[in-house]
């Protein structure tokens, strides 16, 4: 049997051989769902929803042993586990726990027109059957648990796909489920390389949840097409911050410091572009490269996860090197390449840069200045992505209208990068970032399919509708004066109203509906 080498990125050790999935399996494992999800999905939101609560009991419970393998296997600090995955996920479950029953109840639509109230309206929320969870490494825990929680209350069944390269991390989060109590092939993990995750894809799931990288994302929803299957994608980002010239130097920097460096900048919305007003960039790049020379790498600063990053990372440095950027600190990786030095460069030319330009997911920062407020939304709508943005300044009103200009899924003002942590608000992109939310009531109905019943809303009152055959002289002229009530002011709709009832009485009397 094959197996995936689950391996520490800090010390190149094995931590663990699991298995992968054979892709002859997965047509039985997607029986097994849809069984499991028949069962499932029978039961009250109420009752899914205290299944989640034994889960958050189990997370809180077990977060130390979390933290650890987080760290060990994705090579961030197990502090930035603990606070950047595991509390957002035990508040991501509250917050669905809470909302659920609500937002996922039936609910009568109301009709504006009078005459149609003698019918009544229902729209329906119902889950969509099983779900592909197609998750990244660099969040390995968060951005997988979010997606499986909103997609198992809402009654589906889930296979879950995780990034090979953390494998270790997406066992323990089949335990955690297992070990709430959750039915037997209502969540199940499989493992292996892209070639697994395109086999699940012909499974025809029910939809698919993907966060990872442009290419792949491009990949899945050409592949997804095939099956018209609907697909939700979070994909890359090359997320600018905007200093103005009022904003305070030792905030805005420590802004910049942990937007950009934090689980070693490998976040799709990490500050990697800093546009700075150029009144402040000289002291602004002075105070954050002193910053930056206070981190300390056994702390702060994790590891490169991913060996192909690397090669990024290479590319990028020499383009940057051979445009004669000016390196304010960092540039090079660490001797044994397990990690690259936090990194901010600049100076004429940056701009055109591919360190600027692309996505580089890792501790790099490419900053450049602005004079003017529209300079500033130009420069960070000119980029293929749009999935979150920054905003420091003091000038409250001027920052929420710079907001509204800039082409990104979210903006944060006087704040960076955790807007996917607050599981009340949507997370997702626009333009080469993808489309689609997770995280709050937006992504919690993404998971549902609607369902619309219209009814008599009593059953004396079936009739044949006014509309049906035979097309007659009289029913002409009734709905003509239906039409004429939406012309004109409030008086004009009053003059008209007794015609309209007049022809309404000479058409239900002069010509039956056959």
């Amino acid at each position: 049997m094959s197996i995936i080498l689950s391996r520490n990125p800090r010390t190149g050790s094995i931590l663990k051989e699991i298995p992968k999935t054979p892709v002859e399996s997965l047509p039985q494992i997607f029986e097994r769902a849809a069984r499991a999800q028949q069962l499932w999905s029978k039961l009250s939101v109420k009752q899914r929803a205290k299944k989640m609560l034994h889960l958050r009991d189990v997370v809180s419970r077990r977060a130390d042993e979390l933290a650890q393998v987080m760290s060990e296997e994705n090579g961030k600090p197990a502090f930035e586990a603990l606070t950047c995955e595991l509390i957002p996920s035990l508040e991501l479950i509250s917050y669905f726990v809470k909302i659920a029953p609500k937002k996922l109840r039936d609910q009568e639509i109301r009709f504006r027109n009078p005459f149609m109230n003698y019918r009544k309206s229902t729209l329906v929320h119902q889950p969509m059957g099983t779900i592909a969870v197609i998750s990244p490494w660099n969040y390995p825990f968060l951005l997988a648990f979010g997606d499986l929680v909103m997609a198992l209350i809402a009654g589906n069944a889930v296979v879950f796909k995780p990034s090979e390269y953390t494998s270790l991390v997406a066992q323990k989060i089949q335990e955690l489920f297992d070990e709430a109590g959750f039915p037997v092939d209502i969540l199940q993990t499989v493992y292996g390389e892209g070639d697994l995750g395109a086999a699940v894809i012909d499974q025809k799931p029910a939809k698919i949840f993907f966060t990872g990288s442009v290419r792949t994302g491009k990949a899945i929803m050409k592949q997804a097409s095939q099956h018209l299957i609907p697909v939700s994608l979070e994909l890359g980002g090359k997320d600018a911050m905007i200093v103005l010239a009022d904003a305070d130097l030792d905030y805005a920097t420590s802004a910049a410091l942990w937007g950009g460096f934090t689980n070693s900048g490998q976040v799709c919305a990490s500050v990697e572009r800093l546009l700075v007003h150029e009144t402040i960039a000289a002291k602004f790049i002075a105070q954050l490269k002193e910053k930056i020379s206070m981190l300390s790498a056994d702390t702060d600063l994790g590891v490169c996860t991913m060996e192909k990053q690397k090669q990024i990372y290479d590319e990028h440095l020499q383009d940057a090197k051979s445009r004669n950027l000016e390196f304010y600190a960092g540039g090079i990786m660490s001797s044994d390449r397990t990690r690259m030095y936090p990194t901010l460069v600049g100076g004429p030319g940056v701009e055109e840069s591919k360190i600027y330009n692309e996505e580089t997911f890792g501790p790099v920062i490419a900053v450049t200045t602005f004079r003017s407020v529209k300079e500033a939304i130009e420069k960070a709508n000119r980029s293929q992505y749009g999935l979150l943005a920054s905003v420091i300044t003091t000038n409250m009103s001027l920052a929420e209208e710079i907001a509204r200009e800039l082409q990104v899924g979210s903006v944060m003002i006087n704040e960076v990068l955790f807007s996917a942590g607050l599981p009340e608000t949507p997370w997702g992109g626009m333009k080469d970032s993808g489309f689609g939310r997770t995280h709050s009531e937006i992504g919690l109905m993404e998971c549902i399919q609607y369902k619309h019943i219209n009814r008599p809303r009593f059953g004396f009152l079936t009739f044949k509708s006014w509309w049906w055959y035979p097309y007659t002289d009289y029913q002409a002229q009734f709905f003509k004066a239906w039409g004429n009530l939406y012309g004109g002011g409030v008086f004009d709709k009053i003059m008209n109203f007794p015609h309209f009832l007049w022809t309404l009485l000479k058409f239900m009397k002069n010509e039956p509906r056959l």
